[in-house]
């Protein structure tokens, strides 16, 4: 399978999926963490989805298209490992999605993840 068939079935799969979750989360309250910004795509089809939602967003690194980088008080900037525990405190029991799609192809950099 060609790379570009391969990144295809994944945002097609990953699109399904969040619109499953949107479907299955109707009446459960809470707000979403995107784990992982990057360019941008999923957030601003989270936004649109799920517009009812305050959506806060996760990055260590802008590199989004300018319309889809979210405000300063919807964005934890820094490393993942350091600013997670802070806004899990924060929105305890107020959380109704996490999203993470983060990682990438080399897998030096995944295994800090992990």
């Amino acid at each position: 399978m060609s790379r570009l068939d391969s990144m295809i079935r994944r945002l097609k799969a990953q699109r399904a999926m969040l619109d499953l979750a949107r479907d299955r989360l109707v009446d459960v309250p809470g707000v979403v963490f995107e784990l992982g910004l990057g360019n941008g795509r999923t957030y601003d089809h989270l936004r649109e989805n799920m517009s009812d939602r305050e959506i806060f967003v996760f990055e260590r690194k802008i590199a989004a298209h300018p319309t889809c980088i979210p405000d300063d008080d919807h964005l934890y900037f820094g490393e993942l490992l350091e600013t997670l525990s802070g806004a899990v405190e924060k929105h305890k029991g107020n959380v109704a999605l996490v999203h993470a799609d983060i990682g990438g192809p080399v897998p030096e950099h995944c295994a800090r993840m992990t």
